[in-house]
């Protein structure tokens, strides 16, 4: 696009009509229209002076550079009409204010702004990632609670702690926390049968006692008569067996019993928590004192699990079935020591036995 006399691609004022081309035609006419003035007699060049700071002032009270020399060049335009055209070299220092247009740049600033978008890191994305420590307090407690309780004795109510207990899980007897003989040195003879550890077995979560012959049966103790291995034994407390008695629907067979007894029989005394004699499911208590027969408990108790349990407190006893009291009675022992003993030998007064008679026991716990 030509540039016009005041230095801009582009006149200051946009209600003109006329075309580009017209206008170059006329600025190049009233530049030669200037030069033919110069040689008029000084008093026309002294005219036209006059009347060219006129127009200029008129430009300069409207603070505009640019639409005072357009309107200077309009009215020259009005006062000529000579094509002559002359070098345009005159004009030349008018386009200095050109640079002062540069301002364009301008526009530039707004990638300035983009800065902003820095302000995108601000999603510090990093503070969630905290939330996954709410589960990392929460995933032990739990553990803990799951695992801190311990079965409680069936039936009987009070805060208990448990003392020993055997679920008989593992592949043979637990020799850590029992003996398979009566006598220590040496496994004697007890019912009136040798206590052989052959016929004792740990197999399928079972401790097994075996009456093999009428003269062999089986006996394991958590401390075995003589001390020579100290195990477990309590003073007061409550322990508890799940047993499998053999027998039929007309009796218990042979004489297999789950009991307690101290080391100095018979003033340590002795609980006969579940003895079968003579067929029958019997409870009995014996001390210095003598034997005291609690008699017996009736109900088919063979080849189904029980629950039996002794409640062993200062000078009493009380005997539980399945979670039920079925025994009371005093005791004069001092609350002597006693250690837990399973067994089964032959019975002089039921002979009756079979292959195999064995009695099964699923657990032994105690607690204080």
């Amino acid at each position: 696009m030509p540039a016009f006399p005041n230095g801009n691609a582009t006149p200051a004022h946009h209600h003109h009509t006329e075309t580009e081309s017209s206008r170059s035609t006329r600025t190049r006419g009233s530049a030669g229209q200037v030069r033919a003035r110069r040689r008029w007699p000084l008093a026309a060049g002294l005219a036209a002076a006059v009347l060219g700071a006129g127009s200029l002032g008129l430009g300069l009270a409207n603070g505009d550079e640019a639409p005072a020399v357009s309107r200077v060049a309009s009215a020259t335009d009005a006062g000529s009409s000579a094509p002559a055209q002359a070098p345009e070299s005159a004009p030349a220092p008018a386009p200095a204010p050109v640079p002062a247009a540069e301002p364009a740049p301008a526009p530039a600033a707004p990638p300035a702004a983009a800065p902003a978008p820095a302000a995108a890191p601000a999603p510090a994305a990093p503070a969630p990632a905290a939330a996954p420590e709410t589960p990392i307090a929460v995933a032990p407690a739990a553990a803990q609670l799951a695992n801190s309780g311990a079965p409680a004795p069936t039936g009987v109510p009070g805060n208990w702690t448990m003392t020993f207990a055997d679920e008989f899980n593992g592949a043979g007897l637990d020799a850590a926390k029992w003996s398979g003989c009566w006598f220590s040195p040496g496994c004697g003879t007890m019912n009136k049968v040798s206590t052989s550890p052959a016929n004792v077995s740990v197999a399928n979560g079972n401790l097994s006692l075996t009456l093999s012959s009428s003269t062999t049966g089986a006996l394991v103790s958590t401390n075995p008569k003589g001390g020579a291995r100290p195990g477990f034994q309590f003073t007061t407390g409550y322990v508890e067996a799940r047993i499998k008695f053999p027998g039929n629907a007309n009796g218990l067979y042979n004489w297999p019993a789950f009991w307690t007894t101290g080391q100095s029989w018979p003033t340590t005394g002795e609980n006969d928590i579940a003895e079968v004699l003579q067929a029958k499911m019997t409870v009995n208590y014996h001390s210095g004192s003598g034997s005291h027969n609690q008699g017996g408990v009736g109900g088919n108790w063979a080849n189904e699990y029980h629950t039996f349990g002794l409640h062993r407190m200062a000078n009493s006893s009380d005997v539980y079935f399945d979670g039920v009291k079925v025994k009371s009675y005093p005791t004069d022992d001092g609350n002597a020591p006693q250690y837990i003993v399973l067994n089964v030998g032959a019975s002089s007064t039921n002979p009756a036995y079979g292959a195999p008679s064995q009695v099964m026991v699923d657990y032994v716990r105690a607690w204080q």
